[in-house]
């Protein structure tokens, strides 16, 4: 950022990042012994649509290569919009792998069609045994994971939330600044 957009307010959107979204793949063997979560066979990512023909052309070139992607890992996916105006490519495979490894595709295709920032998070979805879905969100924008436990009512298990990463730190990039644990109510995932 030059000292011209300093003076004038402007701000450059972190680039994303995506080199350590596959550590949840092999975190997912601690989610299962120590923690007893349960991969739900669901994850989503998220990016904040934008009202221009090129990006409207990268999100198809993305979504044609999705496409192809999930016909060969037999992975099924469709594309919904949330209450914020986010866009949602959900995606369902038994194989966990397979979810990571598309979520890292579609977030790399959007960064080299030049739409890295819009690039908000990626959201995988656990089962705690006999309790309620944990999810483990990935911030494009600091190359975080980090726990979000839901309750009712719009309340945080924190105190779970806490355990998750004091047993997870070792193996997941989290996220050490709590204030940016941000929550994820009613996400299509």
């Amino acid at each position: 950022m030059g000292f011209l957009d300093a003076f004038l307010g402007k701000t450059k959107l972190p680039k994303s990042k995506t080199k350590d979204i596959f550590a949840i793949s092999t975190a997912n063997v601690t989610f299962e012994v120590n923690l007893n979560l349960r991969a739900l066979n669901k994850a989503g990512i998220c990016f904040k649509p934008q009202a221009s023909s090129h990006f409207t052309q990268a999100r198809a070139e993305v979504e044609e290569l999705l496409a192809y992607s999930c016909k060969d890992t037999n992975t099924g996916y469709q594309i919904t919009k949330d209450a914020y105006g986010y866009t949602w490519i959900v995606l369902e495979d038994p194989d966990f792998e397979d979810l990571v490894s598309n979520i890292y595709l579609v977030s790399e295709g959007l960064i080299e069609r030049d739409f890295g920032e819009q690039l908000l998070c990626a959201l995988f979805t656990f089962k705690e045994k006999g309790g309620a879905n944990v999810y483990w969100i990935y911030n494009f924008k600091h190359g975080n994971f980090y726990p979000f436990a839901p309750k009712a009512n719009k309340e945080r298990n924190s105190a779970f939330e806490f355990r998750l990463r004091s047993v997870m730190e070792k193996e997941l990039p989290i996220e050490k600044d709590v204030e940016r644990w941000y929550p994820l109510w009613d996400v299509p995932v």
